[in-house]
């Protein structure tokens, strides 16, 4: 695979991340469920993506672990993830980031 396309299929699949996660918005979704959706799209897709995908997503400010705020859980599958009110702008497309933008 190009360069190119490795860039192409990383932003479709952060930004079905968040598209996924908006159409549950507010409700956030369980990390395990959220990785079966994603296998759904790309069947060579794994744990080890969706754990720097999302740390990717989080440290842009998108998505957050809403069990953070009463202790958390221990292992991220376990973990809930949904969008923040910036990631809500991302995903219904009010706010640009070129890093997503197919």
């Amino acid at each position: 695979m190009t360069r190119d396309a490795e860039v192409v299929k990383l932003k479709q699949l952060r930004r079905f991340i968040i598209s996924n996660l908006n159409r549950l918005y507010p409700t956030p979704l369980q990390i395990v469920t959220l990785f079966r959706v994603m296998i759904s799209f790309d069947e060579h897709y794994d744990m080890s993506l969706l754990q720097k995908d999302v740390a990717y997503l989080k440290q842009k400010g998108y998505v957050e672990f809403v069990d953070d705020s009463f202790g958390g859980f221990p292992s991220f599958k376990d973990k809930y993830v949904g969008l923040t009110a910036e990631g809500k702008e991302i995903a219904d497309r009010v706010q640009l980031d070129e890093a997503l933008e197919i």
